[in-house]
C-alpha cells in the first residue's frame, strides 16, 4: 500500500501534525508513504521510516504530480493542507481515495486535536496517542550539563508569521542576563529578518560581558531539533520552534501576543508555561499591529518571564 501525505508549509504545523502522522503509520503498518511539502515540513521527517520524501516545488507542483502519477500507484493521498493548490494536485494523482483537511472544521481546538480528529473521521479508527513525535533523537540525556556546570538556556525571538508576534530583542537579552550565571545561551533563529534579531541580542549581551552562541541561520533542521533538545530551559515566541521544544518536554517560557494560545499552545507539555496579557484586542490574528501600538508584547515586561521561567525550577 503506498499513501501520500501532502504536509502542513510551516514547521511549527508539521510539528503538531505528527501525532496524527504516527497514528496513520500505526494503523497501516506495511505501507510506504510519499511524504511532499515545503523544505521544513519534509526536512523534519527525513528519518520517517518507509517513505519517499519530495520537496514541493511551487513553480512546478502540478507536474511533480504527474510525474508522481506515472511512478506510484497511489491508494491513499491524504492533505494535512486547506488549499486549492494542494486539492488540485491530489486529484492530478488519482488515488483511489483522497482527504482534504477542513481547517474550519473543529474551529476552538488545538490544532494538533484538529489533525487528529481528521485522520480519525476520514479513516474511522481510533489514534491511541495523541503525542508529538519527531523521528530524530538527541544525541545527548535531557537536559545537558556542560563541564563548567552551568545548563544550556535557549533564546528563540522570531516568528514566521509576522512581527506581531515577536517579543522585543532587549526583552529577550534581559532574560538572557537574569540567568546567565547558571546558564550557558544558545540563540537560535532562521531567515534574514530573525538574523537582526539575534545579532541584535548577541550584542547587547556582549555589552554585558555576557557569551552567547548565536546559531542563527547555522543550523539544519536536525539540528535544530537536536540543539533545542539539549535546552534545560527555553524561552520562545509562538514559533516552530516552541513546538519543536513541546515534542521534547522541554522546560518552556511561551510568550503570546495576537496569536489563539488556546490552539496553538505548546502541546501535552507538562514543563511549559504561558505568558501573555489579557487585553481587549488580543488575539486579533494579525501579522502587524492593526492599532499601532503592539501594546500584547510591548507591556508585556521581562520581569514576568523571569518570575514564570523561576517557577518552573
Amino acid at each position: 500500500m503506498k499513501i501520500f501525505i501532502h504536509l502542513p508549509t510551516w514547521l511549527g504545523d508539521a510539528v503538531m501534525a505528527s501525532a496524527a502522522l504516527y497514528g496513520i503509520k500505526e494503523y497501516f503498518k506495511d505501507a510506504e508513504f510519499i511524504l511532499y511539502g515545503s523544505f521544513a515540513s519534509t526536512q523534519l521527517f527525513k528519518n520517517f521510516s518507509h517513505s519517499k520524501i519530495i520537496i514541493e516545488d511551487r513553480k512546478k507542483r502540478y507536474k511533480q504530480a504527474l510525474k508522481l502519477r506515472k511512478e506510484f500507484k497511489i491508494d491513499f493521498a491524504i492533505s494535512f493542507r486547506s488549499a486549492l493548490s494542494s486539492k488540485i494536485i491530489l486529484n492530478i494523482l488519482k488515488a483511489k481515495k483522497r482527504y482534504f483537511f477542513n481547517k474550519r472544521k473543529f474551529k476552538e481546538e488545538h490544532q494538533v486535536l484538529k489533525y487528529l480528529y481528521f485522520i480519525e473521521n476520514s479513516f474511522n479508527f481510533k489514534i491511541h496517542s495523541k503525542e508529538l513525535q519527531l523521528p530524530i533523537k538527541a544525541k545527548f540525556s535531557h537536559p545537558l550539563i556542560l563541564k563548567n556546570g552551568k545548563k544550556i538556556l535557549g533564546i528563540n525571538p522570531g516568528a514566521t508569521f509576522g512581527s506581531a508576534k515577536r517579543w522585543d530583542a532587549k526583552y529577550f537579552a534581559e532574560v538572557a542576563k537574569e540567568f546567565s550565571k547558571s546558564h550557558e545561551i544558545l540563540i537560535f533563529g532562521a531567515g534574514n529578518g530573525e538574523q537582526i534579531l539575534c545579532d541584535e541580542i548577541e550584542r547587547l549581551l556582549k555589552k554585558s560581558h555576557i557569551k552567547a552562541k548565536n546559531l542563527c541561520n547555522k543550523t539544519s533542521i536536525q539540528t535544530l531539533c537536536q540543539n533545542i533538545a539539549l535546552c534545560d530551559l527555553f524561552i520562545t515566541n509562538d514559533s516552530g520552534p516552541m513546538h519543536i521544544a513541546a515534542a521534547y518536554k522541554i522546560k518552556t517560557i511561551a510568550i503570546f501576543g495576537p496569536t489563539k494560545f488556546t490552539q496553538t499552545s505548546p502541546w501535552q507539555n507538562p514543563n511549559a508555561k504561558l505568558v501573555h496579557l489579557n487585553l481587549e484586542c488580543m488575539p486579533c490574528m494579525q501579522k502587524t499591529c492593526p492599532l499601532k501600538h503592539h501594546k500584547c508584547m510591548k507591556d508585556l515586561k521581562p520581569d514576568l518571564v523571569i518570575e514564570r521561567a523561576k517557577n518552573l525550577f
